[in-house]
């Protein structure tokens, strides 16, 4: 039987976003170094650096010391150094959460008609694939009416691992790495004690308190994936640990890893307010191997940009509510967001063989890249540029990029058949500076 979550879970997610902040001081004396593979030993000895460890085959380590060699900077064999800023996820405060907690109550056991269906060889509640996300994008259209499900495709997943055993996810996954704690299980699960491991398998209700405040994160982002391509691979990357936190040289090496491994498409759901050197190197070293890069434009409610979705080339994703409306917490602007998703209420797998709903651009990105997936399968050799631009064929939201996403029109915009209805969906023109449009 299908394990429905108490009410009371879905404020655990309420935050959406893992949201990057702040430099600790346990972590000032390490750097990221940038430079070719054959330069790294050079580099260190040149500058007093001790190597901690570095990228298989490439020029990216990780190094520390005590007191910076101020001549680095001048160094032509240093393409970046900078600090491994260490990440976590702060809380959300004031009308921010008043926003979003206005609509948590019963958005699971209050829905009519629930039933138990199956979907894709999985048994999974009614609410899960007949939600309002999957009916405002016409996923379900475009389901019903072309055989595209995003087999062949692998879409790589940056964020705190997955339940590995969850029915609905478990034909689809394939290895990936767990970077926290250097180890090929990139398990949720992981980060709970045996005993609360073993009672979520059970039931969420009991053990709400027991979890780290991250925890699901993956999970739930991975089942939005599978929501929108059915067949794509999902390829875990654990960078996260279960309280939300990681750094700087976890994300780039699971960047890396996954250009490396096969992935088609990188999904992030996390966003950090500097720009990166180094991130920026590992974003166009996946770009170049013609990976479509989708990221969370973040969750600040404001006008900014904010790291990897402001990047060039990389689909930037906003969310919008149910009434195709920009969300109250989104980031917004054509500058900050490429492309927008329902983002409010996504009922998604959670951890345990378990479902809840999530708010956030941390659940609009993955719809994105699921969509992604499926342009993909029907056009293999796309460029990121390519699925990019199908993508933008969406329906007009003010201050959201190219408006709300509409699978039915990428698809037709790539000439999948004329089944959908276009009138009064058209997508808007013109492009952004992070977007794939630009040059």
């Amino acid at each position: 039987m299908l394990e429905m979550p108490h009410s009371r879970v879905l404020a655990r997610f309420l935050c959406g976003l893992l949201l990057l902040t702040g430099l600790s001081a346990s972590a000032q004396n390490k750097y990221v170094l940038v430079t070719s593979p054959s330069k790294v030993q050079d580099v260190c000895g040149r500058h007093g650096l001790t190597q901690i460890t570095q990228l298989s085959q490439r020029g990216v380590a990780l190094v520390s010391t005590f007191s910076v060699d101020t001549t680095i900077a001048t160094d032509s064999d240093v393409l970046s150094f900078e600090s491994d800023r260490s990440l976590g996820v702060p809380e959300l405060s004031g009308a921010t959460i008043a926003s979003l907690t206005q609509s948590t109550t019963g958005i699971l056991d209050g829905l009519p008609g629930r039933s138990v269906v199956n979907y894709f060889g999985s048994r999974v509640p009614s609410n899960y694939v007949q939600q309002p996300a999957t009916t405002i994008t016409r996923q379900i259209d475009a389901q019903n009416s072309v055989n595209l499900t995003g087999n062949g495709v692998t879409v790589a997943l940056i964020d705190t691992g997955v339940d590995l055993t969850h029915p609905a996810l478990s034909p689809v996954l394939v290895p990936g790495y767990n970077f926290v704690n250097e180890s090929a299980s990139p398990s949720e699960l992981n980060d709970l004690d045996p005993a609360t491991a073993a009672a979520l398998t059970q039931s969420t209700t009991g053990i709400l308190d027991g979890p780290p405040s991250a925890f699901g994160h993956g999970t739930m982002t991975a089942g939005i994936v599978h929501l929108f391509a059915p067949n794509a691979k999902i390829m875990p990357l654990k960078a996260f640990a279960g309280d939300g936190s990681s750094d700087l040289f976890n994300i780039v090496r699971a960047i890396y890893y996954a250009a490396d491994h096969g992935a088609n498409v990188i999904s992030m759901s996390f966003e950090i307010t500097q720009n990166s050197p180094s991130l920026a190197s590992a974003i166009q070293y996946a770009l170049s191997k013609n990976i479509v890069i989708v990221a969370a434009s973040g969750n600040d409610g404001q006008q900014i940009l904010v790291y990897p979705a402001a990047y060039n080339l990389v689909i930037g994703v906003g969310s919008t509510s149910n009434s195709d409306a920009k969300s109250s917490f989104t980031n917004f602007g054509t500058n900050a967001v490429f492309i927008a998703a329902p983002g409010e209420g996504i009922v998604t797998t959670y951890p345990g063989g378990n479902y809840a709903a999530g708010w956030g651009t941390s659940f609009s990105a993955p719809l994105i890249a699921g969509e992604a997936a499926l342009v993909l399968q029907a056009k293999p050799t796309y460029h990121p540029g390519d699925v990019g631009n199908a993508i933008s064929r969406a329906a007009a939201v003010p201050q959201m990029g190219h408006g709300r996403a509409d699978v039915c029109q990428a698809l037709s915009s790539i000439g999948i058949g004329s089944f959908c209805n276009t009138s009064g969906n058209g997508g808007t023109s013109g492009s952004t500076s992070g977007g794939p449009t630009a040059p």
